[in-house]
């Protein structure tokens, strides 16, 4: 789409230059994982805001596409046995609401396509392709 042209009708412009943040609201236990339910915002508007679900298991493959790029980010690390303990939940919490501050913080990943598509999936589908001022910042090599 041209700079000056108008977005066809009915169609809502996404702009993604607002920044995004993310607080983890709640977990949920099932059977054999954890779900974390995370509220992600898009500015400083409550009304711009909604709810995804993931697991340690979403963060970990977020992760090791980041560490592709070189990148080391402070993902806490997986735990075999006792996963499903209260305390130990709690404490994964806490280390995955860092992991989200360090992403949604840094200037370089919050703009990174990968990261776009964890916490906004609506609007960064499987079809989206970045607009070509921002290639630049698809965190894989």
């Amino acid at each position: 789409m041209a700079f000056m042209e108008k977005p066809p009708a009915g169609k809502v412009l996404l702009d993604d230059t607002v920044p995004l943040t993310a607080a983890i609201e709640a977990s949920q236990s099932l059977q054999s994982h954890t779900e974390y339910i995370i509220r992600v915002q898009r500015g400083i508007s409550v009304e711009n805001s909604w709810q995804i679900v993931r697991r340690y298991s979403d963060f970990d493959l977020l992760n090791n596409s980041l560490q592709i790029a070189g990148l080391s980010l402070p993902l806490p690390p997986k735990k075999l046995i006792g996963n499903m303990d209260r305390e130990f939940i709690a404490e994964r919490q806490k280390g995955l609401q860092n992991y989200l501050n360090v992403i949604t913080t840094n200037h370089i990943l919050s703009n990174c396509e990968l990261v776009k598509k964890f916490l906004d999936p609506n609007n960064y589908s499987a079809n989206y392709t970045a607009p070509l001022h921002l290639s630049g910042y698809l965190c894989h090599s």
